[in-house]
């Protein structure tokens, strides 16, 4: 191709961004209307199906097949954007609404929003949650930035979770044995806490699992195995193994518990199984950590994955009869825990058990 064909190509490409920007604003506009309608009916900003129909409908006119996954993600983030311009408006119409969101770096398939939309709406409070993708470079000094916008509080997700301690005044006394934070108070000073401690607890509560005296592995020793070992170990586990593909890494991570290689891992004998790896998440909804042959003799499996709301090995467990769930207890109830701490109240476990059957609905 020569230079002359390259920059008649880029000039069409200019015009087509004219036109998309021009209708990217006339969407705001009426964006804004909606906006209007939810503020003046108390409706949720989230309106999931509604988001995936928009989504559906806009791929029905794509020819190329191999343009749809980019098509997908693009009409993804004009949602997100959509729904953070909506609740900046909404916001507005509460005195003394605060302000929350979620940090990390990639965000689009995260149900922390309506998470916290589902408790705002239980619990009649009126704040506000939204997703903020931080690129690693800005990171340094993001407390301070959000603190100064407005914003009362903070989840914090991977890959973030250990390094931004080095910003807060103190943590909780879980967040220091686990050696990572998902929830910070941002008041005068910086406070750090964890509360997938306590949701991970919850959840094996709520599925009437009591870990006191049982033979638990926990698949992978990356930073989500922390809150999980540390909850077992506290909670009095008769032995907890850890089952990794890096056997160097788990042994010098965790060196006072026994290490398996995955591939001589089998499920006979444990009571529980915890899957702490992304295996089984997008894109890899086909992949599970462990084979259903390892998977046979476990009496419990807990994958910490909950989207897709059943992974691979959810499904071998299913078809072998072994009793299983997935991540999304616990999300409930780890975010009503960081809502506990922002907003300096107890709420009980039939609060938590009302938003996660609101969002197992989406």
């Amino acid at each position: 191709m020569d230079t002359n064909r390259l920059e008649k190509i880029r000039s069409e490409i200019d015009a087509l961004d004219r036109e998309l920007a021009g209708l990217i604003e006339k969407r705001m506009d009426l964006v804004s209307l909606v906006a209007e309608y939810k503020s003046r009916n108390n409706v949720n900003v989230l309106d999931a199906k509604r988001e995936e129909k928009v989504i559906e409908n806009a791929l029905s006119v794509v020819s190329n097949a191999d343009y749809s996954n980019s098509i997908r993600a693009a009409f993804e983030s004009i949602m997100a954007l959509s729904r953070e311009y909506q609740r900046k408006k909404i916001k507005n119409k509460g005195v003394g609404a605060k302000r929350y969101a979620l940090i990390g770096e990639h965000l689009s398939h995260s149900m922390s929003v309506p998470v916290h939309e589902a408790f705002f709406s239980e619990a009649g409070i009126q704040d506000s949650y939204e997703l903020m993708e931080i690129p690693r470079n800005e990171l340094p000094g993001v407390l301070c930035r959000l603190k100064a916008e407005g914003f009362s509080g903070i989840n914090v997700t991977i890959p973030y979770k250990t390094e931004i301690m080095s910003q807060l005044d103190s943590v909780s006394a879980e967040a220091e044995r686990i050696g990572a934070v998902n929830t910070i108070l941002l008041d005068e000073k910086f406070k750090g806490y964890n509360t997938d401690y306590g949701g991970f607890g919850l959840a094996l509560s709520h599925y009437s699992f009591e870990a006191q005296g049982k033979k638990c592995a926990v698949l992978g020793s990356g930073g989500a195995s922390r809150a999980v070992v540390a909850y077992l170990e506290e909670h009095h586990a008769k032995s907890i193994a850890i089952i990794s593909r890096d056997i160097g890494r788990a042994k010098k991570k965790y060196p006072e518990l026994h290490c398996i290689h995955i591939g001589e891992f089998s499920g006979i004998g444990f009571d529980l199984i915890v899957n702490a790896t992304p295996v089984g998440t997008a894109p890899h909804e086909d992949s599970s950590p462990i084979s259903k042959e390892q998977l046979k003799g476990a009496g419990f499996v807990m994958d910490l994955i909950y989207n897709p709301a059943e992974t691979m090995l959810l499904k071998y467990s299913r078809e072998l009869g072994i009793p299983s769930a997935n991540g999304l207890y616990m999300l409930a109830a780890q975010g009503v825990y960081a809502q506990g701490i922002w907003q300096s109240r107890t709420f009980d476990q039939a609060l938590v058990n009302r938003v996660y059957e609101e969002i197992k609905k989406l």
